[in-house]
Order: C-alpha cells, then structure tokens, then sequence
C-alpha cells in the first residue's frame, strides 16, 4: 500500500468511526420508535384507529419524536465525540427546533438577522447541520477556555458559544445540510432510477459487509434524509432480504449441526434476525462458518433484486423485521414480503445443502474437549 492509499483508507476509517460513534448509543432507541411506527401503521391499515382521531395524534407523537428530535440526539452522541459540554450542545439542538425557529423557517415571509436574510431550513428530522455545528462548537469552547478566567468559564463559555455558534449554523451550516442532503438523497436516487435491480443486487448482498465495516450508518443518514425530504425510501426495503437471508443461514446451520450448543445458538441468532437484529447471526453462525456468509450473501442479493425491481419502500425509519412490516405497506407491499420469504428461503436452502468443513471441524472440535 503506497501512501496515498494508506491516507485514503485512514479517513475512510476516521468516517466510518465517527459515524458509528454518533449513531451507535441510539441505535436500539432508532430500532425501537421503528417497531412503534410499524404498529401505527397496523392500526390504520386494519381501522382500528381513525388518523382523523386524538388517539392517532397521541401514538404518531410517540412514533416520530425521536426523528423529529435527532439533532438534540445528535447533539449529545457529537458532544461526547468532539469534546464540547453535553448540555450546551443539547441546547444548542433544542434552538433549532424551538417552534419560533421552526415557524420563521417554514413561514412565506423573508427571515432576517440583523438585516442578513437567513437562507430557509427546516432543522427537524435533519442530520448534517447540527454534526458540523457541535465540531465548530469545539473550537469556539476551546478558544473560551483560553481566554476567559477558570472561576468565570463554566458561566460566560455557554452564552457565548450559543451566541456564536447559532448564527453560523443559520448562514452556513443549514443551507449546508440542506444542499448536501438534497445531493446525497438525489445521488442515491439516480442510482437507484438508473437500475433498481442493480441497486438491489449491491445493497442486499453487499450489506452484511457494509455492517461490518460501519458503512451503514452513511446509508441510515441518507434513508432518514429520503424520508423528510419525499416522505419515502427505499434503501430500508433493499436491506430486508439481507437480513432475512442471514436468517435463513442461520437456522439452517442449526438444522444441520450435531452439536446441540451450537444448535441452540443459531437456531437463537437466526429467529433474532426475523426482529431485524443480524449480529448474532452474522457474526456469531454465519461469517464464523464462512460458507453460510456467503450463502447469505447471494440470496440477499436475489431477494434485494426483487424488492429493488418493484420498487418497495419504507415511509419511516425502520430496519425490516416482522414487527415492522407494516412500515414497508405503502408501495409493492407482496413483493416485499415475496422478496423477504426468496432471501430467507434461499439463504436457508443454499446453507443446506453446501458441504461445510468449518462446521464439521467446529463439531470435532467440540467432541474432543468431551
């Protein structure tokens, strides 16, 4: 590796950390108002509840404060990262959300500081701008620990650091965000318009990999983004038949495997992944074995083709699991599940039936230590 290269893979390596470290602490939470919204969504579609309906109001509340709220989120996983006090950033968050600011922003009239017109974004449910906010901050923290006196600093650092660092995200962190995540969300799309089979083939069979190696979470910030710019996405749908795939290998390892500890846990790591939740599948039966992996990957790939081909999508964040399904009924809602039953069938067949020498030294291995 020469050393350009060795540059480019440690800020490819710096990224994918970054994004992991601010994703990560919340990541159950994400999964969880997910689940919440797929709930919703089963209520509606059964009428069971009324949208019309305080009830609705009250559980939609419940469903979507925490996208709606991810920059305060954002704020606190970014201030332990860069090193800026938690509740200035929290607070920090909060301005951009106060209902005055989100008001000003989607309101018809020109928005002026100080006679400087303010270029126009809405903050909820956005990404990109309060990141770059909390790092600024750091460097306007620091600089206030330098020049203002110990016994004044934990007083006057936080006025001061709102004071700055507000008018900057207006002017220039938000139109940012916005421009970025526009071009983020139309790259993807103009990938995925050029082939959606294509596009499914690459995520569903690429994405245990893109797990392993944290590029999901770039992929999360662009789904979330899909979904407060066009009220869609359909990145989710294309992560389905991966992880219903890493499943069906699991649970065929478990069919096939004489050691009944290990049985227990793939026939565990494989049910896991019908709630959406394929660690325990991929790391601890499939990629141990390899051969599964790999049979995961393939039928990821064909089950992610479908769902790419007919266009399934997601109307809010959440990874596909038997608990969210309902997330996933707005477009090709058979196909998604059709594309869901090829992964998992696929994956588990393919397992099945393929010699595996890693398994079979994992159960030799287990009966001398008897």
């Amino acid at each position: 590796m020469n050393k350009k290269e060795g540059i480019f893979k440690k800020l490819v390596d710096d990224f994918i950390e970054l994004l992991s470290s601010l994703f990560l602490p919340f990541i159950n939470l994400m999964i969880s108002t997910g689940i919440i919204k797929g709930i919703i969504s089963l209520l509606l579609a059964t009428n069971a509840i009324d949208q019309t309906s305080s009830t609705y109001e009250i559980l939609n509340a419940i469903g979507d404060a925490f996208f709606y709220f991810i920059p305060v989120f954002l704020a606190i996983t970014a201030a332990k990262r860069f090193g800026v006090e938690t509740f200035t950033a929290a607070l920090i968050g909060c301005i951009l959300l106060h209902p005055s600011m989100t008001n000003l922003m989607s309101s018809d009239g020109t928005v002026t500081f100080f006679n400087l017109e303010v270029p126009k974004v809405i903050y909820s449910s956005s990404v990109i701008p309060i990141i770059l906010a909390i790092y600024f901050t750091k460097y306007v923290q620091n600089f206030c620990y330098k020049i203002i006196p110990e016994t004044f600093k934990g007083l006057f650092t936080p006025p001061i650091c709102l004071l700055i660092v507000t008018p900057v995200i207006l002017f220039v962190f938000g139109p940012i965000g916005k421009v970025a995540g526009s071009w983020l969300a139309s790259g993807y799309e103009n990938i995925y318009n050029l082939s959606p089979l294509i596009a499914g083939i690459i995520v569903g069979s690429l994405q245990p990999f893109m797990v392993m190696f944290g590029l999901h979470w770039g992929l999360f910030t662009v789904a979330i983004n899909n979904i407060s710019l066009v009220g869609y996405d359909t990145i989710l749908a294309l992560f389905g038949a991966a992880i219903f795939a890493q499943g069906g290998a699991a649970l065929a390892v478990a069919f096939k495997t004489k050691d009944k500890k290990f049985k227990s846990q793939a026939i565990s790591a494989g049910l896991t992944t019908l709630l959406g939740i394929t660690e325990p599948a991929m790391y601890g039966v499939n990629l141990k074995l390899k051969r599964p992996m790999t049979c995961a990957c393939i039928a990821g790939g064909v089950g992610g083709a479908v769902a790419g081909m007919f266009g399934c999508r997601a109307t809010s964040f959440a990874l596909p699991a038997l608990t969210t399904l309902p997330v996933f009924m707005s477009n090709a809602f058979i196909q998604f599940l059709i594309s869901l039953v090829i992964a998992f069938g696929l994956a588990f067949v393919l397992t099945l039936f393929s010699y595996n020498k890693d398994l079979e030294k994992l159960e030799n291995e287990t009966e001398e230590e008897v």
